[in-house]
């Protein structure tokens, strides 16, 4: 399973309750679609730094790589409680196969006027196999 396929599976039917409960099936890799109703959430991988993961003849089997998740809503609070979904959905999470771990980074919250919305960003570390 790549990274990818990972994250939406964790972010819709495959994984959380309570994030797929909010977004069903809009979870969107690299942007935002025209038209799209709120809540979504829209993910973005922003590094992958795989230096400590290398065996003695020097193949890489796994990473750690910072994804955005951008949480979209309608009011503050709705994207407020959107982050939080995200972050419950992925914090200290595991599956004993492609995922070792993830953990917040790091989060912040914006008024996006040009789409009449709030957009919660929140960093995820995840730690995977490539």
């Amino acid at each position: 399973m790549t990274l990818r396929s990972t994250i939406f599976d964790r972010c819709t039917t495959g994984g959380h309750a309570g994030l797929s409960a909010l977004i069903g099936l809009r979870c969107y890799p690299d942007r935002l679609p025209e038209n799209v109703t709120f809540p979504a959430v829209v993910y973005h991988l922003i590094s992958a730094d795989n230096s400590g993961y290398r065996t003695q003849d020097g193949a890489t089997t796994r990473e750690v790589s910072r994804i955005q998740f951008d949480c979209y809503a309608e009011t503050g609070d709705g994207a407020s409680a959107l982050g939080d979904q995200v972050r419950a959905a992925w914090d200290g999470y595991s599956d004993d196969c492609t995922v070792g771990y993830a953990w917040q980074a790091n989060r912040i919250m914006t008024r996006e006027d040009g789409l009449n919305a709030w957009r919660a960003i929140v960093d995820i570390m995840i730690e995977h196999s490539v």
